[in-house]
């Protein structure tokens, strides 16, 4: 694959317009300052060929491949893959577009009548003319910056698939999945047959055990038959004598029963008897309760309330007549006259003030004349001393009302109390009045004798001389009546009366049923249940051969039925049994053929790795300055360089990065070229190489140089990044630059567009 011509605009730091045409020969170096877009160049190319990157990542997010501030990035890329041109353009929005196109380039003009759109037709088709997709492509002619060791981090798996696909044997891989394809549908025919096998196989032998069971069952069905029939014989006699004697059983039954219902009847009518003489008691209660009740209820409250009031009467006089008692005893204790006992109930408060103001008026008048004598005549002395004599016994009186005064306050609370008895008296008889005028009783004796009247009335008519008696009498009686009618004794004597004309009907039947010779038997319990058990036991020997038959007959006809059910497999057998091989014949012949894809694939990989020794050993001396000139690799890609100034094959962790970096060179270049020559349709390539001289000295740089010049057969185009100035190793070279808006741009370039 040669790259011609790349277009891209909004990709990266590549915000405007960049429009490249490559010279198709030669190595190319591209060089800039660090950011001016260099990498940036090669991603425009791996992004056009093989679009959005699978997976998650900054190469997987558009909006990181789509210029901050643009909409979508534009990329068109035109290359030769052998013989033929193609031009492929893709649009990336930061959104959700990605379109993209290719179309064959003929003659210099696109032939859009075979252009393809759809993403997964281009990268089909992009994998299918180059022969790599975008893994192969940056583990073989991308090396990217620090990534000389990619082929070696890839698993053997990934790395033999890799191989077969650039070399174009890639149809080892898809015969030896088509094998497994086939083997695992194989494997599920074999799955869903080998149950089927089993089963059918199962169902087979189930068959013919069931063909052997039958046979043997019918033998024996056979031998059993005369001794049932001879068993049923014996039966028919046993059951005609064990009739005669449950008729004669059934004949006394029926009669005793008889009996025992017209005795139970005869019962039922003294019940129905006893059951008219309590409705007839119940109603005499009832109606001595009537005729009395109303009365009694009316009476017994009204006695008790009147003989209440009485008693509360008496002793509200009695307590009366104590107070006033009281009075005089205390009257009489604190020695008082008849005429000061009378002065109690007189106003002696006022009397106090009364004979105060007359003292006040006395004395002063006297001491007023007693004065006035001193003063005018001595005449006045004899008033002033009647004055004052006055005075002196208004005061004495004043003291006599005021020791009165002062005990009149316990005569007072003893009247008080008088004053409320006398009125709790008043009240009492009041209220014994207006109960007395609303009947015709005026003393509670008067009620208690009419009460007495009624009780003994009631006594002479129930035998109970109280209401409650009357009432429990009735309670119990009306129980006992309950108890009597609940057993429905009307309805009894029906059924009864029923049951024995049913009984005598049985009777009537039995006769007409007599067996012979029965009046010649002489009945017994214990002979009846000897014969009755001899029955039973030959009906159990009869009921036991006849259902060991019955069970064989219908194990029989099971089997017949599992005979017909399993009939087709048992006939399927050999065809599937056939089938089953004729599978396991094929997988096993499918496992030799993918064992022999296998080793086909593999011998064709197998000679990858000593044409790329052979083309390293070849390189080496001129990339090392004749230092090393043997290199060893192994499978996994590991590898040893013999070393003249060691003395011997040195592993590679010993050299400096420097060499190390030389030594991966020369094994990336010389494995890819091996695996691309080996490609069964064989073409030129480009080469990108991204800051794979960063870690050189001049005579190494050198000897890269020349290695990749003698590398063209191959590799006819090689792009080489570097931040150094190559020009002078290079057949062409152009310079990127960062404008002022930041955009890459082109600054200069060797060759004419």
């Amino acid at each position: 694959m040669i790259i011609h011509h790349l277009k891209a605009s909004g990709f990266r730091i590549m915000g405007e317009p960049i429009d490249i045409t490559f010279p198709t020969e030669g190595r190319i170096g591209v060089l800039g300052q660090n950011e001016s877009g260099k990498t940036t160049l090669f991603q425009a190319i791996e992004c056009a060929l093989y679009g959005l990157k699978k997976g998650s990542g900054p190469e997987a997010d558009r909006e990181n491949l789509v210029t901050w501030g643009k909409n979508e990035a534009k990329l068109e890329i035109e290359f030769t893959s052998g013989q033929n041109r193609y031009n492929l353009q893709r649009i990336i929005n930061s959104k959700n577009i990605h379109r993209a196109n290719l179309t064959p380039v003929i003659n210099g003009t696109k032939d859009r009548t075979s252009s393809i759109t759809g993403l997964a037709d281009v990268e089909d088709k992009i994998e299918q003319i180059t022969g790599m997709d975008r893994d192969t492509f940056t583990k073989l002619v991308y090396i990217k910056q620090k990534d000389l060791d990619a082929l070696k981090e890839l698993v053997k798996s990934k790395r033999e698939q890799l191989v077969n696909k650039v070399m174009g044997i890639e149809l080892f891989d898809d015969a030896a999945k088509n094998v497994k394809e086939d083997n695992t549908s194989l494997e599920r025919e074999l799955d869903r047959l080998q149950p089927q096998l089993d089963m059918v196989k199962r169902n087979k032998e189930e068959y013919e055990s069931n063909l052997t069971q039958k046979a043997t069952l019918t033998a024996q069905v056979a031998e059993q038959q005369p001794e049932l029939d001879e068993k049923k014989s014996t039966l028919e006699d046993a059951k005609a004598n064990l009739a005669k004697y449950d008729w004669i059983f059934s004949n006394n039954s029926a009669r005793d029963l008889e009996c025992s219902l017209r005795g139970e009847s005869g019962q039922i009518e003294k019940d129905l008897q006893r059951i008219a003489e309590l409705e007839e008691q119940v109603k005499k209660l009832k109606t001595t309760l009537n005729n009395y009740k109303p009365e009694v209820t009316e009476l017994q409250p009204l006695f008790q309330k009147l003989s209440n009031l009485e008693i509360r009467l008496t002793e509200a006089e009695n307590a009366f007549k104590a107070t006033q008692a009281k009075k005089q005893e205390t009257i009489v204790k604190l020695g008082l006259s008849d005429k000061d006992a009378a002065q109690l109930s007189q106003n002696l408060s006022a009397q106090k003030r009364s004979r105060l103001i007359q003292f006040g008026a006395t004395l002063i008048s006297g001491l007023a004349f007693l004065a006035l004598a001193f003063f005018t005549t001595i005449i006045l002395l004899a008033g002033a001393g009647i004055l004052l004599a006055l005075a002196a016994y208004v005061f004495s009186q004043y003291l006599k009302i005021d020791k009165i005064a002062t005990q009149n306050i316990e005569i007072e609370a003893i009247n008080k109390q008088l004053e409320a008895e006398e009125n709790a008296v008043a009240r009492l008889r009041t209220e014994e009045e207006n109960v007395t005028s609303q009947s015709a009783f005026k003393k509670s004796e008067d009620i208690q004798k009419r009460l007495n009247a009624i009780f003994s009335l009631m006594k002479a008519e129930t035998g109970a001389s109280s209401i409650d008696g009357i009432e429990t009498l009735i309670g119990n009686t009306e129980t006992t009546l309950l108890t009597s009618k609940k057993t429905d004794p009307q309805t009894r004597k029906s059924t009864l009366e029923s049951q024995i004309k049913v009984k005598q009907i049985e009777i009537q039947e039995l006769e007409k049923t007599k067996p012979v010779l029965v009046d010649e038997i002489k009945y017994g319990k214990e002979q009846h249940e000897s014969i009755k058990k001899q029955r039973e036991t030959i009906q159990a020997e009869y009921e036991s051969i006849k259902q060991s038959i019955d069970n064989n007959n219908g194990t029989i006809k099971q089997l017949e039925s599992n005979i017909e059910r399993l009939k087709p497999d048992f006939e399927r057998y050999p065809q599937l049994e056939k089938d089953v091989k004729a599978t396991q014949e094929k997988r096993h012949l499918l496992d030799i053929v993918n064992s022999q894809l296998s080793e086909t694939s593999k011998e064709l990989r197998n000679k990858v790795l000593p044409h790329a020794r052979l083309i390293i050993n070849q390189i080496l001396p001129t990339l090392t300055g004749d230092r090393y000139s043997d290199f060893e690799i192994t499978e996994d890609l590991k590898f040893k360089v013999y070393s003249r100034e060691g003395g011997g094959y040195k592993e590679r962790e010993i050299f400096s990065g420097g060499t190390q970096d030389q030594f991966l060179i020369a094994l990336r270049l010389a494995f890819t070229q091996s695996i691309l020559d080996s490609r069964v349709m064989a073409d030129k390539y480009s080469l990108l190489m991204d800051e794979c001289t960063s870690s050189s000295d001049e005579l190494r740089k050198q000897g890269i140089f020349e290695v990749l010049t003698a590398m063209r057969q191959t590799f006819s185009q090689i792009f080489i990044i570097a931040h150094e100035d190559i020009a002078t190793y290079v057949d062409h070279h152009i310079v990127l630059e960062r404008n002022d808006r930041g955009y890459t741009e082109i600054k200069s370039k060797s060759w004419i567009q």
